[in-house]
C-alpha cells in the first residue's frame, strides 16, 4: 500500500493553511500528488436567497460577488504555496506535485466523489459555527471508505516526528492502522497507547508491535499519562506528554444510533487535538 493521491477539499470561509501545510509535508516525504478542490454551490437565484438576508437588504449579484472573490484569493493562495514547497504540476509524477480542481454543487457530493479514488483525506478541524467545515467532515470519515487527516492549526513541527497509534484492537483501529503504513514507515519514532482498563488491547498490543516490525516499523509501547477514566482525555494528555505529532485511531460511532453521533473518544479528539490526528471508520 502507498499514498500517491491525496485530496484538499476548499469552501469560501473556510481557513485552509492548516491542511494545506499538512499535504505539503507528507507529499514531500511520501512523493504524492495533492488535488486541492474548491468548491462553491451553484448560482442562487432571487427565489432561493433567505427571506431574511432579502429583508437585510443582501442581493444575489453581491453573494455571488463575495464568493468569487473568495475562490480568486484562493487560487492566489495556491500557487503561493505550490511554489513555496517546490511542487510541480500535475503532467510531473516523478516526485511531489499538485493540482487546482474547482467544483460546482454540494461540498458532501464532492468530497465522497474525490475522497473515494484518493489514497488520503486532509481536512481542517470541524467548525460548529461553518456547516460546511461539518459537513467534509462527516462525509471524508463516514462516506469514502479512505483515511481523513484532520489538521486543527498550522503544523509546529515534521507530522511524522512522533506518530502515536490509539490502539484497541477494534476494526476500525485496525483500519486506521493499515491505511496509514505508509506514514509509519517513514516517521521518525511510531509508539502505542492503549488504556490499563482494557486487557484486550494491552494483550493486543504485543501483536501490532510484531506486525509493524514486518513493515519495517519500530513501535513502543507508552503508558497513559493521565490516571482519568476519560479514554479521550488521558490520549489528549498522553500524546502532549510524549510530544507527539500525529495520532492514528479508528473514528467510532454509538451503535444504536445514527452514524453521526461520534463515540465518545472521537468526539473528544476532533474538538480538543492539538495535532493531526488520521482517522478511518
Amino acid at each position: 500500500m502507498s499514498i500517491r493521491d491525496i485530496v484538499v477539499p476548499l469552501a469560501p470561509a473556510i481557513d485552509f493553511d492548516p491542511q494545506m501545510d499538512a499535504a505539503a509535508r507528507l507529499a514531500q516525504v511520501l512523493n504524492a500528488h495533492v488535488n486541492v478542490v474548491f468548491v462553491r454551490e451553484a448560482a442562487m437565484t432571487a427565489a432561493s436567497v433567505p427571506e431574511m438576508l432579502v429583508e437585510a437588504g443582501v442581493i444575489v449579484e453581491a453573494i455571488e460577488h463575495e464568493t468569487k472573490l473568495a475562490e480568486t484569493s484562493a487560487i492566489i493562495e495556491f500557487e503561493r504555496w505550490r511554489l513555496a514547497n517546490g511542487l510541480t504540476g500535475p503532467q510531473d509524477r516523478t516526485r511531489a506535485s499538485s493540482a487546482w480542481h474547482e467544483r460546482i454543487g454540494s461540498i458532501s457530493d464532492t468530497v465522497a466523489e474525490m475522497g473515494r479514488v484518493s489514497d488520503l483525506i486532509i481536512i481542517g478541524k470541524p467548525d460548529p459555527d461553518e456547516a460546511a467545515t461539518n459537513e467534509i467532515f462527516k462525509t471524508a470519515i463516514y462516506s469514502t471508505g479512505r483515511p481523513t487527516l484532520i489538521v486543527p492549526q498550522p503544523l509546529a513541527d515534521n507530522p511524522l516526528d512522533h506518530v502515536l497509534i490509539a490502539w484497541n484492537g477494534s476494526v476500525e483501529a485496525s483500519r486506521a492502522v493499515a491505511a496509514a503504513m505508509p506514514m509509519l514507515e517513514a516517521a521518525k519514532r511510531v509508539s502505542i497507547f492503549t488504556v490499563p482498563e482494557n486487557p484486550k488491547a494491552l494483550y493486543d498490543h504485543l501483536g501490532l508491535i510484531e506486525h509493524l516490525e514486518h513493515h519495517g516499523v519500530r513501535a513502543e509501547w507508552v503508558a497513559p499519562s493521565s490516571g482519568s477514566s476519560d479514554v479521550g482525555l488521558q490520549l489528549a494528555r498522553t500524546a502532549g506528554h510524549e510530544k507527539a505529532t500525529m495520532i492514528v485511531m479508528g473514528a467510532y460511532t454509538h451503535r444504536r444510533v445514527h452514524q453521526l453521533f461520534l463515540g465518545g473518544v472521537t468526539q473528544h479528539m476532533v474538538r480538543h487535538a492539538e495535532i493531526p490526528v488520521l482517522m478511518m471508520h
